[in-house]
């Protein structure tokens, strides 16, 4: 029973440390969310930026998982490239090895317990004020001081190791030479994985290590696994994602399975004994022969826990700077691993719910998925016109191809709303919010869009069925109706990338109201004159009509596009 007692007791612990790293980090986050796409637009073609945008990221959000699932977002939404992102792998992984320097600096020489609680208390009023910015750093301290309130349980609930028997078992699994640093570094991986956080696993490992429980060189082999089982949180975000995300993902795991096999086979030789110099003491303690003696233990603790921390670092570093003259080559592994998907299912290419609680970062992908879901309305328009103005020709498979479009559109259009839906009560500025409401009712618009092309091939099918076909002024009417419409079209996917106005919005679409209107005029004479095309005549009206409405909703898009814009 006490056992079992104990087993809770460290297992309570280690929940109130990763509650704490995940309610900091968050409010990291949250905090650091605007300035996201600044710290992106400092990343170029130059690997070393990458590396070190990387490293201050994951310093400010206080978890290289976070940055590497956020990257994941990123490498999708198209604002960097595969390339960038392994730089600011590299960089992240080194960034992570901050909470190692925490627990060896503070864990084991001072009460860090004491800072807990003040911060807790700092940061709990923080919660009810008004402001957002206020709640942020709120939950940020609150978080601060559950993670130092953990450590310190943590290591007040690892026992010291009195009894002989234990020690003697604790010797002997270190006593299997190059078989027990690749069994330590599995359990490493393992750990990892279970806690899905290598920080929470790093903690753990350095307070176990610093007691006794795990012999020194076992507790390096460990922190080596945890670098391989970090990459699993990685591999979830991916899953449903994209191709680049999934080669995002795979980059990450091939960089930290790669540093683990070349550190595993050089750690006696050349790591170990580069340990050795750049941090004072001897880890190799017989913790048997200091039981008793507090003030021995705690001197004992610090020197391994500071050991390992600069071998946490000095791995990652090197690991970095081995790995970092490859980054073309680990680039073309990935492609090779993962290649374009040649008939995808309709899916989302840019947006990733791990962002849904940053809504600065979602709505950037929400707007690349716009743009990728104008560009299917064009080509269903283009497709569409095609098949109107040949009725007489078989074209059942661009129709389908066409339809099939329309069914991509609505797919789209309820991803991209729940998505926003969900990051629209993260929102955290007026700005934000309004961009949010944009960026829902533009969606709804261009999925109309996609609805009015898809009656258009119907009114072709209708006309092909009553073997009443156009006559030449009719298709040539409706060919220079469709040109002006395209042009609306083309204009909304230009405006998304600033390369068009709202004005030119406004000129094209008066241009398509007068034309309508005038053919509109003209074709209802011509019923009047003659009925023997009514069919036909009445199909060219409907057709017109459609047409002029996708004229207004392709304005009414940049229109809202530009009221919110100058609003922000």
């Amino acid at each position: 029973m006490p056992i079992f007692l104990g087993l809770l007791q460290l297992a309570g612990a280690l929940a109130v440390f990763l509650l704490g790293m995940k309610i900091m980090s968050e409010g990291l986050q949250k905090v650091a969310g605007t300035r996201m796409k600044a710290l992106l637009g400092m990343i170029t073609g130059n690997r070393f930026t990458g590396v070190l945008t990387g490293l201050f990221i994951t310093l400010v959000v206080q978890s290289s998982s976070a940055t590497t699932v956020m990257l994941v977002g990123f490498v999708s939404a198209g604002l960097m490239t595969l390339t960038q992102s392994i730089g600011v792998i590299m960089g992240a992984n080194i960034g992570t090895t901050f909470t190692a320097w925490i627990v060896s600096l503070l864990g084991f020489k001072m009460d860090i317990t004491a800072f807990a609680l003040p911060l807790v208390g700092l940061g709990f009023p923080l919660t009810f004020m008004h402001g957002a910015r206020k709640k942020q750093w709120g939950e940020t301290l609150i978080g601060f001081g559950l993670l130092f309130l953990g450590l310190g349980l943590l290591k007040e609930s690892v026992p010291s190791i009195d009894d002989p028997e234990i020690l003697s078992f604790v010797v002997q699994m270190a006593d299997h030479g190059f078989v027990s640093l690749v069994i330590f570094v599995i359990v490493g991986t393992v750990l990892t994985a279970l806690l899905q956080s290598s920080s929470a696993a790093t903690a753990l490992t350095l307070t176990l290590a610093a007691l006794g429980w795990i012999p020194y060189e076992m507790a390096i082999a460990m922190i080596i696994g945890q670098n391989v089982g970090t990459t699993i949180t990685v591999y979830l975000a991916a899953i449903g994602g994209g191709t680049e995300a999934k080669r995002s993902a795979r980059i990450h795991f091939v960089f930290n399975v790669a540093g683990a096999l070349w550190a595993v086979f050089l750690l006696r030789p050349v790591l170990l004994p580069l340990v050795d110099i750049m941090a004072p003491g001897d880890p190799y303690v017989d913790f048997s022969l200091i039981q008793g003696d507090a003030e021995a233990i705690v001197a004992a603790s610090s020197v391994i826990t500071v050991h390992l921390a600069v071998f946490h670092t000095l791995f990652n570093v090197t690991n970095t700077l081995v790995q970092l003259p490859f980054v073309r080559q680990l680039e073309r592994l990935v492609r090779w691993w993962v290649p374009d998907e040649k008939d995808g299912v309709p899916s989302l290419r840019y947006i990733s719910s791990d962002l849904i609680e940053t809504p600065e970062l979602m709505v950037i992908q929400a707007s690349k998925e716009m743009q990728y879901m104008t560009e299917v309305v064009r080509e269903m328009f283009g497709a569409a016109m095609h098949i109107l103005l040949n009725p007489d020709k078989k074209l059942g498979s661009m129709v389908e191809d066409t339809l099939s479009k329309e069914e991509l559109c609505d797919e789209l259009e309820k991803q991209i709303v729940q998505h926003l839906t969900m990051t629209a009560s993260a929102a955290t500025s007026a700005a934000a919010s309004r961009k949010i409401a944009e960026l829902i009712q533009n969606t709804h618009r261009l999925e109309r869009i996609a609805d009015h092309c898809a009656v258009l091939i119907r009114i072709a099918q209708r006309i092909h069925d009553s073997d009443q076909y156009f006559d030449e002024l009719d298709v040539e009417d409706l060919k220079a109706l469709g040109d002006i419409v395209d042009q609306s079209l083309e204009n909304v996917g230009n405006y998304m990338v600033g390369r068009s106005t709202a004005e030119a919005a406004e000129i094209i679409e008066t241009r398509i109201d007068d034309m309508r209107r005038a053919m509109r005029t003209r074709h209802i004479q011509r019923m009047r004159d003659s009925c023997e095309l009514l069919d036909t005549e009445l199909a060219f009206l409907d057709a017109i009509t459609h047409l002029e409405e996708i004229g207004d909703r392709a304005a009414g898009i940049v229109r809202l596009a530009e009221k919110t814009r100058r609003l922000s």
